[in-house]
């Protein structure tokens, strides 16, 4: 019961910010800083972020990290009325459940994702919330929970959906909530670190890929919408081909 006691929404919350500022920044410092010039033939666009960019992008997401935690309280009110599938002892299901049970995560997230932001994508949506995201035509790291407070809050019904629907022990929502960060992090770096044979590989293309976000971000929509995998741009028509980015060519 350590997850869950009165001070659980406090812990939430720091972790929540510590969680942000070290993916993201690392990622910023390593990139952006350090290894700029070392790696810059990894850099998808020509064109870098200007610093107002950078500040919006830092600005909105810690205003989405404040909604995040101020809202983890529901996770632990949810609890103690019983309606949710959290458990603590892992031998109830097993280790091998614990760690299947992050990969499902990851596949109902992915298709939440997919739909919400498709949803965000509609003229009336995009236009009031969804278009502080796409401010950041070249997206950095900061740009990963970048979003106007009511996409912030439907961003956040991945947990209850999660929590309502299968067994959650704590240890798999954490896992899941550190490989979401990384992986949101990643699509916003600005830089694809696969290699190009892991990216055009036939596994490897049903991965949704820095690239794939990136171009998402810089003709403003319409393709490209998932998070972790390509599968749902796939089956509903809206993926464009990396072959078509300046990256790609690039590459070739």
């Amino acid at each position: 019961m350590f997850f869950f006691n009165e001070n659980s929404w406090l812990a939430a919350a720091i972790i929540i910010f510590l969680r942000y500022f070290l993916i993201a920044g690392v990622a910023y410092f390593v990139f952006y800083i350090w290894k700029k010039n070392k790696l810059s033939h990894l850099k998808i666009q020509e064109k870098n972020p200007t610093p107002i960019q950078i500040k919006k992008e830092f600005f909105y997401s810690m205003l989405s990290l404040l909604i995040y935690s101020a809202t983890s309280g529901l996770v632990l009110y949810w609890y103690k009325l019983g309606v949710t599938k959290i458990y603590f002892d892992i031998n109830e299901y097993g280790i091998t459940y614990l760690i299947g049970s992050v990969f499902i995560m990851v596949v109902i997230h992915d298709t939440y994702f997919y739909w919400t932001h498709k949803l965000m994508h509609s003229y009336k949506w995009f236009y009031r919330f969804h278009k502080i995201h796409h401010s950041s035509h070249q997206p950095t790291p900061w740009a990963a929970f970048a979003f106007h407070p009511v996409e912030a809050f439907i961003s956040l019904g991945i947990i209850p959906l999660i929590i309502f629907i299968i067994p959650t022990h704590p240890i798999a929502l954490i896992l899941f909530l550190i490989i979401m960060t990384i992986y949101n992090v990643l699509i916003h770096l600005g830089y694809e670190i696969f290699a190009k044979k892991s990216v055009l590989h036939f596994i490897g293309k049903w991965k949704n890929t820095t690239r794939d976000h990136d171009l998402h971000h810089e003709i403003g929509g319409r393709f490209n919408y998932g998070l972790y995998f390509s599968f749902w741009d796939r089956i509903m028509g809206t993926y464009l081909e990396k072959q078509t980015t300046s990256f790609e060519k690039k590459l070739l």
